[in-house]
């Protein structure tokens, strides 16, 4: 469902856009900045006007015809492209002194200035009845370079204002023979030498060669006066004839916020962006710049170009209502797309709702099985876990008897050990008291009382059958638990371990846990067993149980644990 919404979306965003135009980054940030100076452009005229001020009340100072000439052409450069008044009087004035001087030169240069602001105000007529008073045989070439300058701008505006046509094509010619005339005598070390190079070689078709070197004079301008604004222009003229219209339209720009800073009222650069961005579908930047030119040309009294403007007002009403019939004609398309895409989505959601309770009613059954599933799986769960204690209760049974068997089949093994062991003690001792009866009975019948009474009262029988009693059980339990002396070591700390003396396989302290091994462990038993007193086996079981390493109270049942019987 995403694809409609975003059909919508950008269907919509369509509405409100004209033509397609756009600019390369940087061609943007210089129409930006030359929005921003366009709404700051009344600080610098207050900041002209200011100087302005300034600069006419020093002119009653001024007394010598030197010092008005001097300081009214200070003046002249500062107002004479933005208050056309104050430059009319200043001119007036001082064609006044200079022809009290008789200085022809002086008249003549400033004739041809009063030509200049007659062009700029749009009294043509005037400005060439003015300037054909001017005799240049005679004049410097300074002077007729302003001449024929200011013949290549009226009759640039003469084509300005007689529009399209086959007039305007003969102004051309006009124009373009007088910028010839400049090229003949201007030379390379003229300020303005490169300004009018470069419109030669713009009419000539040269302008390639030039192009590059007005580029660097420009990008390294301060863009603050007239001049870097003429420069823009030439530059932006240049490209438009290689149709670079991206750096045309970026040097336009230029050349209007140079004249913008310098309150320069004489606009050209910024009426040509608008109606290239006209063309280009920017209406509103073209609007907003051909505003700008018309309160410039209203300001400064310029009438060719505020017929100019007219002209191109009346493009850009048309374009107006173009826009707003493209506008409205996308809108009607766009609310009748979005009452189709609206139906389509009551039907999606009725669609949606439907399967939603389908749904709904799936899910019910799923939990109703997934409960008796749920319930079966504990039933499961709970046989298991019974089964589980079953099975755990047979493995301890089973292990039980795993042991008791081992306890069973070791107490076997012993006892048949032990009851061949006690044959065979009893078989020698039946043997040694026949003999012993034997030896009695003869001394008796011999009447040998003393040797009777010497052989009974004699100990070294006992100890001598005493001490074949106890290697016959040392070597006897030895052999049923090989490992017990090891073993028993290791219930004792380690430098506690008990081990017998040389020929011994047992001492007396072993000997005693070995009976506790087979099962005796009442010390009064042990003490019967080992010929010995029942204190000397309590206490021999308590100093061993002192170094045992695991608790007294078990120490017991751990030696009853110790080993298993070999077979």
């Amino acid at each position: 469902m995403k694809t409609p919404y975003l059909f919508i979306l950008l269907f919509l965003l369509s509405v409100g856009k004209s033509m397609a135009f756009s600019y390369s980054s940087q061609t943007e940030e210089e129409l930006k900045s030359l929005d921003e100076v366009i709404l700051q452009r009344h600080v610098y005229d207050a900041m002209k006007r200011q100087r302005l001020e300034e600069l006419q009340k020093q002119r009653a100072n001024q007394r010598t015809p030197h010092e008005i000439i001097s300081f009214n052409t200070m003046l002249y450069n500062e107002c004479y492209v933005f208050d056309s008044d104050l430059a009319m009087t200043v001119i007036e004035e001082t064609l006044d002194v200079a022809r009290q001087l008789e200085d022809k030169s002086l008249v003549a240069e400033w004739t041809i200035r009063q030509s200049f602001v007659l062009s700029a105000t749009g009294l043509l007529k005037e400005a060439l009845d003015a300037i054909e008073t001017v005799k240049i045989a005679e004049l410097p070439n300074s002077i007729k370079i302003a001449y024929y300058s200011q013949m290549t701008y009226l009759y640039s505006h003469f084509g300005q204002y007689t529009g399209e046509g086959e007039l305007q094509n003969h102004y051309k010619v006009l124009e373009h023979l007088y910028n010839d005339s400049i090229q003949q005598i201007i030379t390379p070390d003229d300020p303005q030498f490169l300004w009018h190079d470069v419109w030669y070689r713009i009419n000539s078709g040269q302008s390639e060669t030039t192009r590059e070197q007005l580029r660097i004079k420009v990008d390294l301008s301060s863009l603050n006066n007239r001049d870097d604004a003429m420069a823009a222009y030439a530059l932006a003229t240049i490209y438009r004839s290689f149709d670079q219209s991206d750096l045309m339209i970026k040097y336009l720009a230029l050349s209007g916020i140079s004249d913008l800073h310098c309150s320069n009222k004489d606009i050209a650069s910024l009426q040509e962006l608008s109606e290239i961005l006209l063309e280009m579908g920017d209406i509103t930047r073209a609007y907003t710049y051909m505003n700008v030119c018309l309160q410039t040309s209203q300001e400064y009294h310029n009438r060719v170009r505020a017929v100019s403007i007219a002209r191109v007002h009346e493009k850009i009403l048309a374009k107006f209502l173009e826009r707003d019939e493209q506008q409205t004609q996308k809108l009607r398309w766009a609310i009748y797309t979005l009452i189709f895409f609206v139906v389509l989505l009551v039907v999606a959601i009725a669609w949606i709702v439907a399967m939603l309770m389908r749904l709904n009613r799936g899910h019910k059954k799923l939990e109703a099985v997934n409960l008796e599933l749920k319930k079966s799986r504990s039933e499961l769960a709970l046989a298991n876990n019974s089964l589980k204690e079953a099975n755990e209760s047979l493995k301890s049974v089973n292990e039980k008897m795993q042991l008791a068997n081992t306890q069973l089949k070791e107490s076997n093994l012993v006892k048949e050990e032990y009851v061949g062991y006690v044959f065979s003690i009893c078989s020698n001792y039946i043997s040694k008291l026949e003999e012993y009866r034997k030896d009695i009975n003869r001394k008796a019948k011999a009447k040998m009382l003393n040797e009777i009474l010497a052989t009974t009262e004699k100990q070294t029988l006992v100890q001598e059958e005493l001490k074949e009693f106890y290697q016959n059980f040392d070597a006897i339990f030895l052999h049923i638990y090989p490992n017990f002396i090891e073993e028993f070591n290791s219930l004792l700390a380690p430098e506690e371990s008990i081990f017998p003396r040389n020929g011994e396989l047992l001492n007396t302290d072993l000997r005693i846990y070995a009976l506790v091994r087979l099962g005796i462990t009442d010390s009064v038993k042990i003490s019967e067993f080992l010929h010995c007193s029942p204190q000397t086996v309590y206490n021999n079981r308590l100093k061993v149980r002192n170094k045992a390493i695991v608790p007294k109270e078990s120490f017991v049942e751990a030696v009853r644990k110790l080993g298993n019987a070999t077979d």
